[in-house]
């Protein structure tokens, strides 16, 4: 399937070697795009490529966002096997969880180096590819928790509200030009983000293993949402229809939300057995 506002169905999406991004990887090798296959692991990459049909000049890259070295390589790959970038994808990110106090710097920068600069570096890099195009789509993943400011998540929540406020500026930056820019911020999907999560006490990981295990939304679903954000040139893109009515609330009526919130926490400080 083509988007017809895009010169070239060519698409890069870094972390493609599992979760969402393998998701997305294969879901445009389906609508017949080129797809450029980037991950920390090139060995997730490659088995990335193996496990699915993809279109002749689809490549496999290693790729750790935090290496600028990496970026000038894919770069380089991609000027040389392609006529032009259609789509980025800067997927690639991590998760951490816990309250502010127990948080080490170590995680704050751990974080803010991959979910942050990794974006930062995939949007300067590429940008003048599709300034000279003057066309083509950057696609980031935020996560709702950018939105949300939900408790004993400051850190992770910082590191994706970063992404959304950098999205939103270059959007109207980019508003002169015919580059269109997604933000992504979906809830819980069940992928292998936990396996690499960040957090003070494994309860976090169990916690957030029920909500993707119950999330109802499949990393199949959430690349479908992507390919048709990206067609209708969609800014936000919120996945979850909960998420969708939280935000409203939030925007709306901010009181109650966070009176809301504030409620559901003192709830679950009083059944925790050591409480007071």
């Amino acid at each position: 399937m083509s988007i017809k506002h895009l010169k070239h169905h060519t698409v890069l999406i870094t972390g493609a070697g599992s979760g969402l991004g393998r998701a997305m990887a294969r879901h445009f090798a389906d609508q017949g795009w080129q797809v450029g296959i980037t991950d920390a692991s090139l060995d997730n990459a490659r088995q990335t490529l193996a496990e699915h049909s993809f279109p002749e000049g689809s490549f496999v890259s290693e790729l750790d966002v935090s290496n600028p070295e990496h970026w000038q390589q894919v770069h380089a790959q991609v000027s040389e096997q392609w006529n032009g970038l259609g789509v980025i994808i800067n997927n690639a990110g991590v998760a951490a969880a816990g309250p502010m106090a127990a948080a080490g710097l170590s995680d704050w920068e751990w974080l803010f180096t991959i979910n942050v600069f990794g974006v930062v570096q995939g949007c300067r890099q590429f940008l003048p590819m599709l300034l000279e195009q003057n066309n083509g789509h950057i696609v980031n993943i935020a996560s709702f928790a950018a939105l949300a400011g939900g408790p004993e998540m400051s850190n992770y929540g910082a590191s994706k509200a970063s992404v959304y406020a950098a999205s939103e500026s270059l959007h109207t930056e980019l508003a002169a030009t015919d580059i269109g820019i997604t933000v992504a911020c979906p809830a819980f999907i069940r992928t292998d983000l936990l396996s690499t999560m960040r957090s003070p006490e494994d309860s976090y990981q169990k916690r957030a293993q029920r909500w993707m295990d119950n999330s109802g939304f499949t990393a199949e679903d959430f690349a479908q949402a992507v390919f048709k954000a990206i067609s209708k040139r969609r800014f936000l893109l919120l996945t979850h229809g909960y998420t969708r009515w939280l935000w409203r609330l939030k925007r709306w009526c901010p009181g109650i939300y966070y009176w809301m919130a504030r409620r559901a926490v003192r709830k679950h400080a009083q059944r925790r057995p050591n409480s007071a």
